[in-house]
């Protein structure tokens, strides 16, 4: 990982955690009531989120904070980092002192496959749709250093991926090839066998796919590219200096880089190609071309909703006291929302590597109405849900982890 990004994160880490337990959102208390129904099928009218507790058990809520069900872990383990493979299934760590398992339940109990790993993934992607997915994980190689990455299939059999350290993947919206970006050095398309279609890669970066290609960071001498892969050739959407993160949805990038030094091509490349402005959270529209400015304050996370219209991104306030205040931009306006601080577990987790995260977990319901995040709240911590009307954001349940279902039909 380039190192100034991580020492700009760790520097946020410290600040924010470290008010955790004074700054607490403008909230309304809801209480969860238990139900055992798991009959409804989930929908964008019908939302569905999964939260971690502080036990380690996984809760399944309603939109309003309703209790659906709950899935434990087995007798000695506790679940890590869930998220939702379908909209029927989710897929967790299980983790004891000397044991990990992957595993994958289905609302209503069904345990539909438990795998054993020498060390426990710590992050995992599902491959899109409604059908049975491949999982592909990541983790620490037990046997050698670095990093191995392997796919899941829907029977929980696991298959080798690469073990060159590498680092985040993606899916193709159809779930049929997924891209990695591999020990920090080139990006492969697949892996029977991989299609390395970037040799070299000076940064660290989390390709996405989207509607039309791959988007990476380019690099190409002395200058690198945010660029548009279509499968048989890249087209440059503009020049990036500096470290950089970005997140895609639909035909929308958003992106963030940081200060930069420029050199001798530099300039005479901007006059044919826009550059991304240092430090300037972007919007780059791929099928127009055009850029957008979202804000000049430093976002501390950024994600799009399902559509691919809305920009939720959060920003660091330091007075009165540290926390982290979200907003949301669409078309051009910007909704604040009061501030907040959060759970210090969720934002060393997912502050790092939200660029990854946000392609495996959802802050957003399917339709875009609302967002949810963990925070502290009196000292515990909460799972908060905030509306975009701007209403007070309302208190769902208790824990560190949270994760909005994918729609289903209506």
């Amino acid at each position: 990982m380039n190192m100034s990004r991580l020492f700009v994160l760790i520097a946020a880490v410290a600040l924010v955690a470290a008010a955790c337990t004074t700054a607490s959102p403008q909230t309304t208390s809801t209480e969860a009531s238990a139900s055992t129904s798991t009959t409804e099928e989930p929908s964008v009218s019908n939302p569905r989120l999964l939260i971690l507790d502080e036990e380690g058990t996984i809760l399944v809520l309603d939109g309003e904070g309703e209790e659906i069900e709950s899935i434990a872990p087995a007798p000695g383990f506790r679940f890590a980092q869930p998220i939702w493979t379908t909209t029927e299934s989710i897929l967790a760590t299980e983790l004891a002192p000397t044991e990990s398992y992957v595993t994958a339940t289905a609302l209503g109990g069904e345990q539909l496959w438990r795998t054993a790993f020498a060390s426990p993934p710590f992050y995992y992607v599902a491959s899109p749709g409604d059908g049975a997915p491949t999982v592909l994980a990541l983790r620490n190689n037990d046997v050698a250093a670095g990093l191995i990455t392997e796919a899941i299939d829907a029977k929980g059999e696991v298959t080798p991926i690469g073990d060159e350290a590498p680092f985040y993947m993606s899916w193709d919206p159809g779930g049929e090839r997924f891209a990695t970006h591999v020990a920090g050095t080139r990006v492969d398309v697949g892996s029977d066998p991989p299609q390395t279609i970037l040799e070299t890669t000076a940064m660290f970066q989390a390709p996405i796919w989207l509607d039309d290609g791959l988007a990476v960071l380019r690099t190409s001498g002395s200058s690198t590219f945010l660029s548009l892969w279509d499968g048989d050739s890249f087209t440059d959407l503009g020049m990036v200096r500096g470290a950089a993160r970005f997140v895609g949805q639909g035909s929308r990038i958003a992106i963030q880089t940081g200060a930069g030094i420029d050199t001798g091509g530099v300039q005479a490349l901007a006059q044919a190609l826009p550059t991304i402005p240092a430090g300037t959270l972007t919007v780059v529209d791929t099928d127009t071309g055009k850029f957008t400015s979202v804000t000049s304050e430093s976002s501390a996370i950024f994600q799009w909703d399902p559509s691919g219209t809305r920009l939720l991104y959060a920003t660091l306030m330091v007075e009165p006291e540290p926390a982290l205040i979200w907003h949301v931009w669409e078309s051009g306006d910007t909704v604040d929302f009061g501030p907040f601080s959060p759970d210090p577990s969720w934002f060393q987790t997912i502050v790092p590597f939200f660029d990854q995260y946000a392609q495996s977990v959802s802050m957003w319901s399917a339709d875009g109405s609302s967002f949810a995040y963990p925070a502290i709240v009196d000292g515990v911590p909460s799972i908060l849900v905030q509306e975009i009307t701007g209403s007070e954001a309302r208190v769902v349940g208790q824990g560190s982890w949270v994760a909005w279902a994918p729609g289903g039909s209506t």
